[in-house]
């Protein structure tokens, strides 16, 4: 179903309504020659979504208001969502200048008028390092659509699910509840039927989303914030670890032109080089940013993560070497 024709046939139904025209489902059909299945849907979200007095008058053979309702804004979900990842892509671009403040207050409005299906967790970002090194994992704005649709609609959907562990595609049925931004990267928070409980699935890793047309009733009980508490994903965080690299006179300027981390401290040394340090709690990106200056930067501390720098030049030179 198309957001945008969905959202038309909403106003258009609650204009029918407030007028006292009685709408039934053969008039929504045949007024946007669409499937009574559509129809349907149109009035399950009207009633059960936005919480209309919606019911059903026998006398008169059509639906009627029991009382007067005023029709919340409908947002237009593509535009929303467009509008959503753009900004979250100029962030991280324009991170550390002077746009940078006004592209996040933007984002955090845009993420406050969808709080209800979407969450932007601002304060895990300053515990990674982001860096913007391709192949950066994109999301499918389909995708994306597809799920806040079904969330809205709380329909069951059957999504195409790259496993990290297993390295194939899986499909997972699940009722979906929630979308989130944390530590920089989108999950979906969904009722996994498989194991019968809530799991945080990686939405760039979520190839399609199949529809079921089947409406499933949301957990009363469910709390987002409690979801936390028990999740992997977010339990426990790791603890924060200090990070020190050097860079020689060439890197220096780079580092110069933009901040690496929020918490981060710079010595600059009389022969142009400098040494910078920042805490993390997630050393996931720091050797890919590390060895993205080649042979002008090098890990000093911990010996840990100089270990793994180490171990994957081994394996390049390894991979360079055997021809």
């Amino acid at each position: 179903m198309n957001q945008i024709d969905h959202a038309t046939r909403l106003k258009w139904l609650h204009g029918q309504l407030n007028k006292g025209a009685h709408p039934s489902v053969d008039d929504i059909t045949r007024e946007f020659d669409i499937c009574p299945a559509s129809a349907y849907r149109d009035l399950d979200f009207l009633k059960f979504i936005l919480k209309a007095p919606l019911r059903y008058d026998y006398e008169k053979g059509g639906y009627c208001y029991s009382k007067k309702f005023k029709l919340p804004a409908i947002r237009t979900t593509e535009g929303e969502l467009v509008s959503l990842l753009i900004l979250d892509q100029l962030r991280r671009t324009y991170e550390s200048t002077d746009l940078d403040p006004l592209i996040d207050q933007a984002l955090k409005l845009l993420a406050e008028s969808m709080e209800e299906q979407v969450t932007i967790d601002h304060d895990s970002l300053d515990q990674v390092l982001q860096v913007e090194i391709d192949p950066f994992p994109q999301i499918n704005l389909q995708v994306f659509q597809d799920l806040l649709q079904a969330i809205r609609n709380n329909e069951s959907i059957i999504i195409r699910y790259f496993s990290g562990q297993k390295a194939v595609v899986v499909e997972k049925p699940c009722d979906p509840y929630h979308l989130l931004n944390f530590k920089d990267n989108w999950y979906l928070v969904a009722f996994c039927h498989e194991k019968q409980d809530y799991r945080d699935f990686l939405c760039s890793r979520i190839m399609s989303v199949e529809r079921t047309n089947t409406t499933f009733l949301p957990d009363p009980d469910f709390s987002l914030e409690e979801h936390k508490k028990d999740s992997q994903l977010f339990a426990a965080e790791a603890p924060q670890v200090e990070i020190v690299a050097e860079f020689d006179k060439y890197a220096a300027h780079w580092i110069r032109l933009k901040k690496v981390h929020p918490s981060q401290q710079v010595v600059e040394r009389s022969d142009g080089s400098l040494e910078v340090s920042f805490k993390v709690s997630s050393l996931e990106n720091i050797v890919r940013w590390i060895l993205s200056f080649g042979e002008h930067a090098r890990i000093l501390a911990p010996l840990e993560l100089q270990e793994r720098v180490r171990r994957t030049i081994s394996r390049m030179n390894y991979l360079y070497n055997r021809f």
